[in-house]
């Protein structure tokens, strides 16, 4: 068996050569290995086609005569121990990158590949040495192969540097991958089993044959490995993505519920400014004039009788919670019986009713039972306050113009002689009764009891009848 190893081995390394040279091949082409491990790969199957090369040149011509053959012989056997040196330097130039992105001992693993480079230079130095002592091996006048006593030394060396780098893979075992840990430790093993294996297979390049083919193996490993490692990486970004995406929805909604909640304020802030249907075509258009005219709207006026008087004996901060107060009070109302506020200016309360293009005689009616009810509201006030009060209330109902003015703190208006008899019918009113223009008096009579009709002096109008709703 052994023989048969012996005859067929140049063929056999002939073969893993050509493997080495198609693996270094597609180290080149590779490109999920980073710069410094494809570098450092590369040269490692470089090496190795040297190092299985050398002894088949020196298995077909050894004891071949002549110089040329000489020379070839020497170059050849020389590359034979220079090739594992080259091959475990490429190795720590492996290791070195491996070990500096997985291991935080990188000062300690620096001293043990440090010392495997210096340890592999001395090897280097010492062949180089040999070369002009013939202190390695020597061939002579027949061109034969003969060992010298320093041949022990080119064993060793290689022996001292796969040690310190079988200590660095100790050391970080944790750290590396389980792709490639076994694949490293049987790259330093293998030779040093293989060496001592060579004194019971004498003739057989056992250590050659067993270092390029795990040189082999272990790029595949590498490779799997660096892919694993892309892929790997892959899944992280893609989940550092996904929770990215989640985080920004999250955000997104939150500002979304902030948006509308902001939206709703602002709505609600407008509506209390304006009727509904013109705050929502003031939004869908804001530069478009909003206007619009009413055939059979019904307006009233109410203020507090003698209020300057009342308010010049008071502080600002007390005329100002009263005010508020019964404005509170007429609001509420307003917004249960279904009135539109128009404005406040002063002591004085202006709304309205009938503010759409169909005419409705209910309208008016309305607006009686709210004048009512504000005079409820004062009694109701002046029980629970120190300041008496008393209010006069004018209606009317005409036809009038709506619309908003200005661009910075604009306001809902309405304007026409219905509005300016409304505020006549006011001020010459009484104090907590209802008085209704005729306009108003001919809608609601059916349903209202008024007193007799009063003569007033509207100014452009002349006189006007007018009526106070009776009280109850």
């Amino acid at each position: 068996m052994l023989s048969f190893l012996i005859e067929y081995q140049k063929y056999f390394m002939l073969f893993l050569q050509g493997a080495c040279i198609f693996t270094a091949f597609l180290i080149l082409i590779t490109r999920s290995l980073c710069a410094k491990r494809k570098i450092a790969i590369f040269f490692l199957e470089v090496s190795a086609v040297f190092y299985l090369g050398a002894p088949v040149f020196y298995l077909t011509y050894d004891g071949v005569p002549g110089n040329v053959i000489r020379i070839a012989l020497i170059v050849s056997k020389s590359i034979d121990y220079l090739a594992p040196l080259f091959m475990l330097f490429s190795f720590n130039m492996y290791l070195r990158d491996l070990i500096s992105h997985k291991s935080e001992n990188y000062r300690q693993n620096s001293v043990l590949l440090i010392s495997s480079e210096i340890v592999l230079l001395l090897g280097v130095v010492l062949f180089i040495v040999s070369r002009f002592t013939g202190w390695y091996f020597f061939y002579d006048e027949l061109n034969f192969y003969h060992r010298a006593k320093g041949r022990i030394y080119a064993t060793i060396i290689p022996a001292v540097c796969m040690i310190l780098q079988i200590l660095v893979i100790s050391f970080n075992y944790k750290n590396i991958s389980k792709k490639v840990r076994v694949p490293l430790v049987l790259f330093l093993v293998m030779p040093i089993i293989s060496s001592v294996l060579s004194f019971v297979t004498p003739g057989f390049h056992l250590s050659n044959i067993s270092t390029v083919f795990m040189a082999i193996v272990l790029y595949i490993f590498v490779v799997m490995d660096s892919n694993d490692a892309i892929e790997s990486a892959h899944k992280r970004e893609v989940e550092i993505l996904e929770n990215h995406k989640k985080e920004l929805e999250i955000k997104v909604a939150e500002r979304t519920k902030e948006l509308l909640i902001a939206n709703e304020k602002a709505e609600h802030l407008l509506l209390n400014i304006l009727p509904e249907s013109i705050a929502k075509e003031l939004t869908e258009n804001p530069d478009k004039t909003i206007s619009q005219k009413y055939p059979n709207a019904t307006i009233l006026f109410t203020d507090i009788v003698g209020f300057t008087k009342m308010s010049s004996q008071m502080s600002a901060e007390q005329t100002v919670l009263m005010l508020n107060e019964l404005v509170s009070l007429f609001d509420m109302r307003a917004q249960k019986e279904g009135i539109e506020k128009i404005k406040t200016i002063g002591d004085a309360y202006m709304a309205a009713t009938g503010l759409s293009v169909q005419e409705n005689s209910d309208e008016a009616l309305k607006m009686i039972h709210f004048a009512k009810g504000l005079l409820e509201d004062v009694n109701q006030f002046n029980k629970k306050s120190s300041v008496q009060i008393k209010i006069r209330i004018g209606i009317n109902t005409g036809n009038l113009v709506a619309g908003v003015i200005g661009k910075t703190k604009f306001i809902y208006d309405v304007w026409g002689d219905t509005v300016n008899v409304a505020s006549r019918m006011e001020s010459t009113g009484e104090p907590m009764r209802i008085h209704v223009s005729e306009s108003t008096w001919l809608l609601t009579k059916d349903f209202i009891q008024y007193d007799n009709p009063v003569m007033v002096e509207v100014k452009g109008k002349g006189n006007m009848n007018c009526y106070f709703v009776k009280d109850e």
